[in-house]
């Protein structure tokens, strides 16, 4: 069973608060993908509704901009200024071991607490630019487990029964990581026209 449910954006919004309200003790990995055009827009109505608390039945969920909170948790860490010199330098190996460490950091932190029920991750252009996305995204399946949730938001489109994110761009193109993509639990959204 290949269950990939194309959707528009109001019934994948339905979808997700019925997965998010229903009693769960496995691994919760849950993926809505579609080109940047229809993401964008889909994005900003799911962190609106997480804002107001609409997932909240069983507990909190938390919306994470990569993008934007890997920069802020490496502040709070204490790591930006030595990261942001690290890439000035262009040492990139460097800078990659800080960004990998504040992402696993920050996911693991913002799910582990009490009350916590899950997280929805958006925006992983940051991770890619440095060639972590297909090696650090698979942490979402590690910490939704024993009931928590993780949503990913994914810029892509699937071909040949592969995800491949940034697929609008050929030169940034490349594979989602299979791993993520629970086609047969019905969890696999596909924004519709």
């Amino acid at each position: 069973m290949d269950d990939i449910r194309s959707l528009p954006a109001n019934g994948i919004l339905q979808a997700l608060a019925k997965l998010f309200r229903a009693d769960a003790h496995d691994r919760q990995v849950y993926c809505v993908f579609g080109l940047y055009d229809r993401l964008r827009p889909f994005q900003k109505r799911l962190r609106e509704q997480v804002q107001m608390g609409n997932f909240n039945e069983r507990g909190q969920v938390k919306y994470l901009s990569l993008n934007r909170d890997i920069v802020e948790h490496m502040k709070v860490r204490g790591v930006y200024d030595r990261a942001a010199d690290l890439a000035r330098r262009r040492r990139h190996v460097e800078f990659r071991q800080i960004l990998s460490d504040s992402f696993r950091d920050l996911v693991t932190r913002e799910i582990e607490p009490e009350g916590i029920l899950g997280l929805v991750l958006a925006d992983f252009e940051l991770l890619y630019a440095y060639d972590l996305g297909n090696h650090d995204i698979p942490i979402a399946r590690h910490v939704a487990i024993n009931g928590k949730r993780v949503c990913l938001l994914v810029p892509g489109q699937m071909r040949d029964r592969r995800l491949w994110i940034f697929d609008d761009d050929p030169e940034s193109r490349c594979e989602f990581p299979d791993a993520l993509i629970f086609r047969d639990a019905g969890w696999v959204f596909e924004l519709a026209n």
